[in-house]
C-alpha cells in the first residue's frame, strides 16, 4: 500500500464554522473578551476567509494580546472549548473522508493558519496523525506576544506541505487537500488532488475553470 498525505483545512472544512468566531463566543461569554474585541474579531475572522486583508499583520497585533499568558492555562482552556463548542461542529463527511484516507494508508493532517491548540485537539478527536499551523511563541512557559515561525496561511501552506512531503518521502503528485476558501489556491494547485469543500464563490469559479473536485459537505 502505497503512503501518502491527506491535508485539511479546519475552517468550513472539517468544521462547519471557523474556530475563531467559535473561540472569541466563547471568551465573550465568559467575560475574558470585551464587546469590542468580540466584534472586531468577527470581521477579522470573516475577511480572513476571503483574503481581503494583509493578514499576517493584523493576526501579528491580535497575537500581541496574549503576551504573558500561560500556555498551560490556554491549552487547559482550548480543551474545554473544544468538548463544550467545537466537537458538535465537525462535520460528517469530513470525518469519514478522513477515515477513508487513514483506512487507505494515509497520513492525516490539519493543515491550516488557526493556532495549533485547537488544532491539536481536532486532531486527537479524529485520530489523525499531524498538525502544521500558526504557533504562538513561548518563553518560560508564557506567550511572548509573537509567532513562532511563518503565519500559515496562502502560499505558505503551500510551503509546508512541500516540507511534510519532502520530510516523510510523499509525492505531492500522490497528496489531497481539502478546503474552502480561494486563500487555498496555492496549495490546492500544488497537489495532486485538489479538493474543494462547500467552496466561496471565487474558489468555485476557479475549480470549474481548472477541473478541480467539488465536494458540497
Amino acid at each position: 500500500m502505497k503512503k501518502y498525505a491527506a491535508f485539511f483545512d479546519l475552517d468550513h472544512t472539517i468544521l462547519d464554522t471557523s474556530s475563531a468566531r467559535l473561540y472569541i463566543k466563547y471568551l465573550y461569554a465568559r467575560g475574558k473578551l470585551k464587546t469590542r474585541d468580540l466584534l472586531r474579531g468577527r470581521f477579522i475572522s470573516t475577511m480572513h476567509r476571503f483574503g481581503f486583508f494583509a493578514t499576517e499583520e493584523i493576526i501579528e497585533k491580535w497575537v500581541m494580546k496574549y503576551r504573558g499568558v500561560s500556555e498551560k492555562a490556554t491549552i487547559e482552556l482550548t480543551k474545554k472549548w473544544f468538548d463544550e463548542s467545537v466537537a458538535g461542529h465537525i462535520r460528517e463527511k469530513a470525518a469519514a473522508e478522513i477515515a477513508r484516507h487513514r483506512e487507505a494508508g494515509a497520513r492525516t493532517v490539519v493543515l491550516s493558519a488557526s493556532i495549533n491548540y485547537g488544532c491539536e485537539e481536532v486532531m486527537r478527536h479524529l485520530g489523525m496523525d499531524d498538525v502544521i499551523s500558526t504557533r504562538l511563541k513561548v518563553r518560560d512557559g508564557l506567550f511572548t506576544g509573537e509567532l513562532d515561525g511563518e503565519y500559515c496561511y496562502g502560499p505558505v501552506k503551500l510551503k509546508k506541505a512541500i516540507e511534510y512531503c519532502i520530510r516523510h518521502d510523499f509525492d505531492m503528485e500522490e497528496a489531497w487537500y481539502y478546503g474552502d476558501a480561494f486563500a487555498d489556491f496555492y496549495i490546492l494547485e500544488g497537489v495532486g488532488h485538489p479538493v474543494c469543500v462547500t467552496p466561496d464563490r471565487k474558489l468555485r469559479k476557479a475549480a470549474k475553470k481548472r477541473g478541480w473536485e467539488i465536494a458540497i459537505w
